[in-house]
């Protein structure tokens, strides 16, 4: 708010106190310079004009004291108006250079001179813009008009030139030099005076630009430390549950698809909250490889059907058949995000009627193929207000939509910045009570026809050789992983910390590692490198499988960095597990020969794979 001062005042360091800007001050401080040292200029001149019989100039300088006076009092009592104080000082400033030259000097002389140069600084300090060129051009045009007349013209005025005598002349043109001066300081002290806070705030804003990175890497640590200490307990829940279903009596078996399926659920909310923080700092970079998009989308409906059936809702799957032997190059654990969210979401709000997945083949081309997607449910709708706001963050279409139907408000939000990563955009139609109809196409590159994969067996001994070492400081996870490689006939031995498996492994024959990175004593990064540096050279090159819970993006540069061969994500399943070993068991030799040298380059599944 503008200062507020007594009419009376007439203190210049009240007015400058009540401003901030260090611009405001100087212009303050300038016209104050200006109408005090034209109002002292006047006091000489009228009294030696009076006496040497000038009265015009008397009387000249008279009103202009008088209209000065008033704007340094309105200066003193209204500094925020001083656009209007300006304007009053450079028009009179113009009337003064033009009377001079016309009526009282009549000749172009070094005071005239000098009224030119400050009314052109004060028009530009005081007002600057336009304006300021306006006013320029208008006190200097009279002294180029009054050259032009002269010259060709000895006509004069018939009034006689009222010049100021000396001293007082003298002491004008002196105070004149004296105030461009000091307007000149008085600007340049106040751009000083902005360059030096402005390295002031830049310095506060790097301090608090700091504390804003420091405080965002706490919190991605946090995040980083919540979901290896959420996603470890759920990888032992859905493991056990898994393994138990194997055993279970129909009605067990019921109740464990319940577990297992509410498991999932509290799995992919984890999921949404840290998928959520990693697209907002940029930090999902997509896989390459090869998926089958009929087998992925069985595997996504086999989840999302137990939620469809308690509800009583036809999950309707419609897949174009040419893509049944069609393999593409794509990212399978974020396109299961998109199609589970958006899937997910439309059993969410459907009490009765379908939904429905619709993919089709939309073309073929050399450099690839382009699959449409289409999500269909009969469900509540959304408003056409709506339609925009419900991809924003924590936003539903409406403020009772968590309290009926709950939700964290990210999938779709999710989904939106997972499709930008495929170079695609999702596009919505929908009628309130009517249902929704979500659709989006993406483009993939095509890879080898794909082969299918054989089921885990049961009791299978295809990997019975098999000698594991499992690396894991959580004795739960680790039982979980010896009753899965027990079933498949494999041998396994148990270390807690990298030291241990160190040790293990120097004292005993291992075929292969099962590596948690997140170890005591030598994670598993560096309980890797060790092993790779190891004088015994099949010992040194055994194939190691990281596992981890935490949700990096740069995790697989990282294991590949360290010597390890590939990385399975807690919480995972079983046929994952399986699929992996099956690939390196092919790098083991039973007979402990030197295996193959480790190079640091893909899986081989992964190489030659690559995004469109």
């Amino acid at each position: 708010m503008p200062p507020t001062l007594p009419l009376l005042n007439f203190s210049l360091s009240k007015v400058l106190a009540g401003e901030q800007d260090n611009f405001a001050k100087a212009k303050i401080k300038i016209a104050f310079l200006m109408l005090t040292f034209a109002m002292v200029k006047i006091v000489i001149t009228i009294p030696i004009a009076i006496t040497h019989h000038q009265y015009i100039q008397a009387i000249r300088s008279g009103l202009i004291f008088l209209i000065f006076f008033a704007g340094l009092k309105y200066l003193l009592y209204k500094p925020h108006h001083i656009r209007i104080i300006a304007h009053v000082v450079l028009i009179t400033g113009l009337l003064i250079i033009w009377s001079n030259l016309v009526f009282v000097v009549q000749q172009l002389n070094i005071v005239t001179v000098q009224v030119v140069v400050t009314t052109v600084l004060c028009s530009f300090y005081l007002i600057g813009n336009r304006t300021a060129i306006v006013y320029t051009t208008f006190s200097i045009l009279p002294i180029f008009l009054f050259m032009i007349i002269t010259r060709h013209s000895t006509a004069g005025v018939t009034i006689p030139p009222q010049q100021v005598v000396s001293p007082v002349y003298e002491i004008i043109v002196f105070l004149n030099f004296v105030s461009i001066a000091a307007i000149h300081y008085l600007f340049y002290k106040a751009y000083e005076n902005s360059v030096i806070e402005k390295d002031q705030l830049n310095a506060q804003l790097a301090v608090k630009v700091a504390e804003v990175k420091a405080l965002a890497d706490a919190k991605s640590m946090f995040l980083s430390s919540m979901s290896h200490e959420l996603r470890t307990p759920l990888n032992a829940v859905i493991g056990i549950t898994d393994l138990l279903k194997g055993s279970a009596s129909t009605e067990q078996h019921e109740n464990l698809e319940i577990l297992e399926f509410s498991t999932i659920s509290l799995l992919a909310m984890v999921n949404d909250i840290l998928d959520y923080h990693k697209s907002e700092n940029d930090k999902i970079e997509l896989e390459a490889i090869p998926v089958n998009l009929p087998e992925l989308l069985n595997k996504i409906f086999s989840t999302l059907k137990l939620k469809a059936n308690e509800k009583n809702i036809p999950l309707i799957v419609n897949i174009d058949e040419s893509l049944s032997t069609l393999c593409v190059v794509s990212d399978p654990t974020r396109l299961t995000q998109i199609i589970y969210n958006l899937v997910g979401n439309a059993i969410k709000f459907t009490q009765k009627g379908k939904v429905e997945l619709h993919i089709k083949l939309v073309e073929t081309s050399t450099e690839g193929v382009e699959v449409q997607f289409v999500v269909k449910d009969t469900g509540i709708g959304i408003p056409q207000s709506k339609l925009e706001s419900i991809f924003e963050p924590f936003s539903q279409a409406s403020t009772d939509t968590t309290r009926h139907f709950g939700g964290t408000g990210l999938g779709l939000a999710i989904v939106k910045k997972l499709l930008l990563l495929f170079n695609s955009t999702i596009k919505v139609e929908s009628e309130l009570g009517e249902g929704s109809s979500f659709l989006f196409n993406i483009n993939f590159c095509v890879a080898e026809p794909f082969v299918s994969k054989p089921k885990i067996p049961g009791n299978a001994l295809k990997m019975a050789h098999l000698n594991v070492l499992i690396a894991e400081d959580n004795s739960i996870n680790a039982m979980l992983l010896e009753k899965m490689l027990f079933n498949w006939g494999i041998k396994t031995c148990w270390a807690a910390n990298g030291q241990e498996v160190v040790n293990k492994l120097k004292a005993e024959a291992v075929d292969l590692i099962l590596m948690d990175l997140q170890m005591p004593v030598m994670d598993g990064y560096q309980t890797a490198l060790t092993v790779r540096l190891l004088d015994d050279p099949i010992k040194a090159n055994i194939p190691i499988i990281a596992l981890t819970a935490a949700t990096s993006s740069d995790i697989y540069p990282q294991v590949i960095a360290a010597g390890m061969q590939d990385y399975l994500s807690k919480p995972y399943e079983a046929a994952a597990l399986y699929e992996k070993l099956e690939r390196l068991a092919a790098m083991v030799n039973t007979v402990h020969k030197p295996a193959t040298i480790i190079n640091k380059e893909p899986p081989e599944f992964l190489q030659g794979a690559a995004l469109c």
